[in-house]
Order: structure tokens, then C-alpha cells, then sequence
């Protein structure tokens, strides 16, 4: 395969699909713009700190130049935090050349509520033959080569085949949509989720309470992403309903793991010694602004956000659920 891609972010996920695609043939070179962690990538070719223990073929090459990614790669993968996705989407548009471009970070940009292809659409334009990759891929379990599978959404089926002709193999198979939106919504919202699935298990409540929780969570996430313009179906599938379990019982789920540690360590100090980013964070703020400006009831979304932003006991919050007006499912 005589293909480059680029990578655009060298944490947990851009180290497995480099990994992953690279053993598939394609040429790879990845891109992490701090120059400290730069330095250890490239003397170490792991990183320590963010995802020990695996090793970045030698074939793949390292840099801090987002030109060099641009102007070399054929095809480009972008695997930032969210919170950082429009500033290296402004970083890139300087030199990119339209090329095919799948968005591998789930999340919303917390200032506006905009998916990261809106993001992609505001900056680089609305001609960009872009997709977005979701699904339960947590990143250690893919890097050792765990079976699993997700789900690429395009808006043209041509960029959909494209994409998954790249990335499917025989430990991760990948399905592919239309319904961009959809699949981006499922896989921002079920962070939110898995926060409050981690509160259920610092608290000891059992696997009742969180079967009973996440279908509920699963509810909202249709409700809310039905009404933003996804179709149900998708959030019953690998990027909705498959990515909430996975990350809502996972013991590498940084949410879910943030959910329990509010309980059994406390918020302030496991943000402190954490250097691992919580989307769930940001997608809490997002989606909990997003239902007021649109009028949603999100009562579990409410929940965590008064669990994380204003420090409201769990235990009172869970009640106020229990206690809420009967009704029908």
C-alpha cells in the first residue's frame, strides 16, 4: 500500500491507529505539537506517561510539524482532544490540500455545542470529503489487538467505503453510515453517561440499578439526538448503544473511572493526579446547555452536571431521580 496517512494527535487513540495501520502497510507519520512529549516519542517511541507499554513501530514517522503532515499525507486522521480541536483544525487549514479527513475525537466544543465535523465545516469549508469514526474503542483494547468493531459515517458513501477499506482488519471491523451527525452525537453523549455509571459503582449499588440507569441514559441520548438531527437507529448501533457500554463498564473508561473516583477519591484531587483528558467533562457542559437552550428534559444529564459543577451530593441526586412523577416508559 503505497498510501501515507497522517495523524493528527499522538495520545492513547492516534498511537493505536498508527499502530494498526501500520502493520496494514500504510505508511504513517503522526503528529504531537508539544515538544517535550515530542522528545520522549521519539527517544522512546512510547509514550510513558499518556499510554505505557506501547511501543510505535519504527516505520512510523514522528513530528511536531503540522506542514510536514499536510503536505506529505494522503489521507489525514485527526485524534485531538476535543477541546483543542478547532485550534488544530486552524492550524492545519494553513496547508491542507483536500484531502480525505476522518475525525477520530468525540466530543462537542463546549463555547458553541458544535460537533467537531461543524468544526471541521466552519473552518476548512463544506466541500470537504470528511468522516467520523465512533464506536467502543477503547484505545488499550484495540492496541492488543481485542476484537471490536465502529462505525465511519460520511456524508458521500464513496469518502464512507474509502475509509473503511483503510481501517478494517480482521480485529477491528468497521461499518459505515450517513448519519454523520448521529453517530457524533452518540459518541459525545455516552461520556456523559459513563460518568454517573462510575458513580453507581463507587457507591457499590449493584448491576440493577445501573441496567435500570443506562437505559434510561440511552433514552436521553435518543431523545436529545433525535431532536439535534440524528436517526434512532444510530444511536441503537456500535457508535451509540455500543459505545455507552463499553465505556460505562470498562475498567480503562477514563469517564466512567472519573464517575468512581468522585466517590471513592474525591473530584478535585483525582483531576489533579490525572493527567489523562475526562471528554465527559466538557460534554457534560455542552449537553446540558444545549438542553436548555432547546427546551429537552434531560433529568440524568442535570444530575451529573450538578454532581461535577456544583458539587451536589450523589446520593441526593440518584433520590431526586427515584422520586421523580411516575410515568410511562
Amino acid at each position: 500500500m503505497g498510501e501515507k496517512i497522517g495523524v493528527i494527535g499522538a495520545g492513547g487513540w492516534g498511537i493505536t491507529l498508527s499502530r494498526l495501520l501500520a502493520k496494514k502497510g500504510y505508511r504513517i507519520i503522526l503528529w504531537e505539537p508539544i515538544k517535550k512529549n515530542l522528545y520522549v516519542l521519539k527517544e522512546k517511541r512510547e509514550s510513558p506517561d499518556y499510554f505505557p507499554g506501547f511501543k510505535i513501530p519504527e516505520e512510523v514517522d514522528i513530528t511536531g510539524s503540522i506542514k510536514e503532515v499536510a503536505l506529505k499525507s494522503d489521507v489525514i486522521i485527526i485524534v485531538v482532544r476535543s477541546t483543542f480541536f478547532r485550534d488544530t483544525v486552524k492550524q492545519l487549514k494553513e496547508f491542507y490540500r483536500g484531502q480525505p479527513l476522518l475525525i477520530g475525537t468525540k466530543g462537542l466544543e463546549t463555547s458553541t455545542g458544535n460537533s467537531m465535523s461543524e468544526i471541521i465545516i466552519s473552518e476548512l469549508g463544506n466541500n470537504i470529503p470528511f468522516g467520523v469514526l465512533s464506536g467502543p474503542t477503547i484505545a488499550k483494547e484495540i492496541a492488543k489487538g481485542m476484537p471490536s468493531a465502529a462505525v465511519v459515517a460520511t456524508i458521500k458513501k464513496n469518502t464512507g467505503l474509502l475509509f473503511q477499506e483503510i481501517l478494517n482488519c480482521e480485529t477491528l471491523r468497521i461499518y459505515t453510515s450517513t448519519d454523520v451527525r448521529g453517530v457524533e452525537i452518540g459518541g459525545a453523549f455516552k461520556n456523559v453517561i459513563a460518568i454517573g455509571a462510575g458513580v453507581i459503582d463507587g457507591l457499590g449499588l449493584g448491576i440493577n440499578t445501573k441496567s435500570a440507569y443506562l437505559t434510561r441514559g440511552l433514552n436521553e441520548m435518543i431523545n436529545i439526538g433525535c431532536r439535534l438531527g440524528g436517526k434512532e437507529k444510530t444511536f441503537r448501533g456500535l457508535s451509540g448503544i455500543g459505545d455507552l457500554i463499553t465505556t460505562s463498564f470498562s475498567k480503562f473508561s477514563r469517564n466512567r473511572s472519573f464517575g468512581e473516583a468522585i466517590i471513592k477519591t474525591g473530584k478535585e484531587r483525582y483531576l489533579k493526579e490525572n493527567k489523562m483528558v475526562i471528554e465527559g467533562l466538557f460534554a457534560t457542559e455542552a449537553f446540558y446547555r444545549l438542553s436548555r437552550k432547546l427546551d429537552i428534559e434531560l433529568p440524568i444529564t442535570e444530575s451529573i452536571y450538578r454532581i461535577i459543577y456544583e458539587n451536589a451530593q450523589p446520593e441526593m441526586e440518584i433520590k431526586k431521580l427515584m422520586t421523580r412523577r411516575p410515568k410511562e416508559e
